[in-house]
């Protein structure tokens, strides 16, 4: 009954001829073409139009697509022509190298390596029919991932993003990887409700994904899990629901829990002014990749104890060549004290003194006085975007900060600036300087300041 359907529906579409599947063997990358009959009069019936051509699909082709369990995937088929209008592919290539400085500051979110691929990307993008879209996003990336943790006390070594490797449990490593992949179902000509379905950044904050430094309201706000959404695009104004898994079980159970999150903005989109703003809930922080990477250092990757929201606010100017940006993402609850401590792991103590000596770490339980963390961040960025040399180019400058986020391998604060240029077509170099100010010693961190200057060169097709 299966295969009935299957044949039924193809017959439909107009991919097989119903007499020509039951008499012909042809394989299916070859198409029969029915002779031209002459017009001719018939009595009064007028005039009898040409056979149109037929396409054939073989049964051995057909046969073959269940033998190989590929029974009803998308596979390459003659008689389904303009595939490639409808279909669309883009892609770059991001190196990062330099890294004068400091590059052993253990902050999420820097990558130290002197020469690395910040990520080689492809992009496939499909429009099936005027309801459903498809996206696909393949990557691989040579960032900062699992730095030697002897020299951070065993614990705690923070890396470029645990997202992009799929590292929360500490132990993945770069390789290429579907880093999205989402259907689209939807129609705006018709509905602003739309639905997807897949692999995807979630709308909890703004940021740019793979950026040379990774801000800190992105440490603490970037979700990238596979997820059902619905939401909706209307005038200007959007909103969403979605749900997916943690990346990370809570301690006493086998499986991950299901988490969610809402938001809900405005955008009004201008070259000369536009402007933008939002706000969005996330039901567990834990859901945040870098934020389990952390909780995961805290309790040896034996998961968390606790649940904690979180919520994000941000918006968006531009007037002209200017350019303001301002975030901020903040826990709505402190963490469990077994999961996070306010002051990182200034809040544990040596398992021993001789074991300590030997660079054998901390225990997991806080110290007595130890309260659990309640983490935020912020950051206002300005820019200006000019033109010379028959360049396009622009320098930014911007300002950083968060509280309680020693735990989370972030500084105190940070300035950083940056200068780009469209050296060519689809061509981009880049430079930035990342000014970082660390805790102080009772708050978590070493009370240094360091700087670390890194220069991109990226390319890009479409």
């Amino acid at each position: 009954m299966k295969f009935k359907l299957i044949v039924a529906s193809m017959g439909a579409l107009g991919l097989i001829s119903c007499p020509a599947f039951a008499t012909q063997t042809k394989h299916h990358h070859h198409h029969h073409k029915a002779k031209h009959v002459a017009h001719r009069d018939y009595k009064d019936m007028g005039p009898i139009p040409a056979p149109v051509e037929v396409c054939t699909i073989s049964t051995s082709s057909l046969i073959m697509d269940k033998t190989t369990q590929n029974e009803g995937r998308a596979l390459p088929n003659p008689c389904n022509p303009g595939w490639f209008n409808r279909i669309a592919l883009s892609g770059g290539v991001n190196v990062d190298l330099g890294k004068w400085g400091n590059r052993n500051a253990n902050y999420m979110g820097e990558n130290y390596k002197r020469i690395s691929l910040n990520d080689v990307y492809l992009n496939l993008s499909a429009t099936v029919n005027d309801w459903s879209k498809a996206f696909v996003s393949i990557d691989y990336a040579t960032p900062t991932t699992n730095p030697n943790p002897a020299i951070f006390n065993n614990r705690g070594a923070a890396e470029y993003d645990a997202a992009y490797a799929n590292n929360i449990g500490g132990s993945g490593a770069n390789l290429i990887q579907v880093e999205q992949a989402y259907a689209t179902f939807g129609n705006f000509d018709v509905s602003p409700i739309y639905v997807q379905v897949g692999k995807q950044f979630a709308d909890f904050s703004r940021y740019d994904i793979h950026p040379v430094t990774v801000s800190l309201t992105q440490a603490i706000s970037e979700v990238l899990a596979t997820q059902l959404k619905v939401g909706f695009i209307a005038n200007g104004f959007h909103g969403s629901l979605y749900g997916f898994d943690d990346p990370t079980a809570k301690i006493g159970s086998s499986s991950t829990p299901t988490n969610y999150g809402v938001s809900l903005g405005y955008d009004q989109i201008c070259d000369n002014f536009g402007w933008g703003i939002g706000a969005a809930y996330l039901y567990n922080l834990i859901g945040v990749n870098d934020t389990a990477y952390s909780v995961n250092n805290f309790t040896g990757g034996n998961g968390y104890h606790s649940r904690v929201g979180g919520y994000a606010v941000y918006g968006d100017l531009n007037y002209g060549p200017f350019t303001l940006g301002a975030t901020f993402t903040a826990a709505a609850q402190r963490f469990n004290v077994n999961d996070l401590t306010k002051n990182g792991y200034a809040d544990l103590v040596p398992i021993s003194l001789t074991s300590a000596l030997i660079g054998s770490g901390f225990q997991v339980t806080p110290g007595a006085n130890a309260t659990g963390a309640k983490p935020w961040a912020a950051g206002i960025q300005a820019g200006y975007n000019f033109n010379v040399w028959c360049k396009d180019q622009n320098v930014y400058l911007g300002y950083q900060a968060s509280r309680e986020a020693a735990g989370l391998n972030l500084p105190r604060g940070r300035w950083e600036a940056g200068y780009g240029i469209a050296m060519w077509k689809n061509t981009d170099f880049g430079l930035v300087w990342d000014h970082d100010q660390a805790y102080s010693r009772s708050n978590g961190g070493n009370s240094k300041t360091t700087n670390l200057v890194s220069i991109r060169a990226g390319v890009k097709f479409a």
